[in-house]
């Protein structure tokens, strides 16, 4: 039976910046709930601009399909401004670094 409660779950958010490596701009691990780690997010930048790419698997047909991704546009957003906030102060920090 489905859980029709509304939780709010905890995003902790790591980012770690990369030089420029053809549309990779950084790397990003999230915590959730304090129970679940998600490793290998990656931050792109594209002609449509930067988004958050969830990790992913390259299947028989040569396509790529995530492993792990949010169900609900609700925690797709949430998830997404958490990967770009802290994407934002990570570079921020080393901006003012150097």
């Amino acid at each position: 039976m489905k859980n029709q409660e509304k939780t709010t779950l905890s995003i902790e958010t790591r980012v770690y910046p990369v030089a420029s490596r053809n549309n990779l701009l950084a790397f990003a691990s999230v915590t959730l709930g304090g129970c679940f780690a998600v490793n290998g997010i990656q931050i792109m930048n594209s002609k449509n601009g930067v988004f958050v790419a969830m990790p992913s698997v390259k299947d028989k047909r040569g396509e790529y399909r995530d492993i792990c991704f949010p169900i609900t546009g609700e925690f797709r957003s949430a998830l997404h401004e958490a990967v770009m906030s802290e994407y934002a102060r990570a570079t921020m920090q080393t901006a003012a670094a150097q």
